[in-house]
């Protein structure tokens, strides 16, 4: 489930966004809205968000402030950035804190969906904006969000595509072609990158050791969870430690809280 938080002080825009939201995405739940940044950032002391829209518009630059503290609250959250008019100095800001894409208006539905469908790659869940259909359907949906909620919910048990398509009450080899056509690569493929980027995660910002995270993200075996992890990003898992934690974010949050004191 993506929960996602639409900041703009404007009712017609964040209305705009739900209609194409709930037309070519899914699994998706919204936050609150808020009318400013600010009101974002106390929205996400509640509830934490995994998308945030924020518009720009006519505000200060107390709101790269706020949205600095968000990322740093919620280092994984995806940032859109939205504005009146093409600002350089916003568009600088934008890219070097992070923010998935910037927007300017009147909104623009392709780009909106491209940006959208990026920031929901990046969150390791899945888009539908290119399903090979002609349609998708409330059925297709359905099944997709299922079978995602079954693969964060268990990816750290011994599970297989027997076990996910009995959860379905499916056939085996319709699972199979169906997550492969849905999701763009097999269930196989999909566990292993998704337990790979929580390993990740918790190797940057936690204190547990290696032995721990590879059993939190379903590998008992270290020697096993250690070449999956080499294969999958050319650094055994003391390697990335050493090299990344600490690190929530790309985004340059120094820079940013630079730009906004000014």
């Amino acid at each position: 489930m993506c929960r996602v938080l639409i900041a703009s002080p404007y009712q017609a825009d964040r209305e705009f966004l739900k209609r194409l939201f709930g037309q070519y995405f899914f699994n998706v739940t919204f936050l609150e809205d808020a009318l400013s940044a600010e009101e974002a950032y106390q929205h996400s002391l509640v509830k934490q968000p995994d998308m945030l829209i924020l518009d720009l518009s006519g505000s200060s630059n107390d709101i790269f402030h706020y949205k600095t503290n968000i990322v740093k609250r919620y280092p994984n959250v995806k940032v859109i950035l939205l504005d009146d008019e093409e600002n350089f100095k916003h568009i600088q800001t934008g890219i070097r804190c992070g923010a998935i894409d910037y927007l300017v208006k009147p909104l623009d539905v392709e780009e909106c969906k491209s940006a959208i469908h990026r920031a929901i790659l990046a969150l390791n869940q899945v888009s539908l904006l290119h399903y090979e259909r002609k349609s998708v359907t409330d059925t297709i949906k359905e099944s997709a969000s299922q079978m995602m909620q079954y693969v964060h919910e268990h990816y750290n048990e011994e599970i297989n595509l027997d076990l996910l398509a009995h959860f379905m009450h499916l056939n085996k080899s319709y699972v199979s072609r169906f997550f492969k056509e849905t999701v763009g690569m097999t269930f196989s493929s999909y566990l292993r990158h998704y337990r790979i980027e929580q390993a990740k995660k918790l190797l940057r910002t936690s204190e547990l050791t290696i032995t721990e995270i590879a059993e939190q993200v379903g590998y008992p075996e270290l020697t096993y969870f250690s070449r999956i992890f080499k294969k999958e990003t050319n650094l055994t898992p003391n390697e990335f430690k050493q090299i990344f934690q600490g690190e929530h974010t790309p985004a340059d949050l120094a820079f940013a809280e630079e730009m906004s004191a000014k």
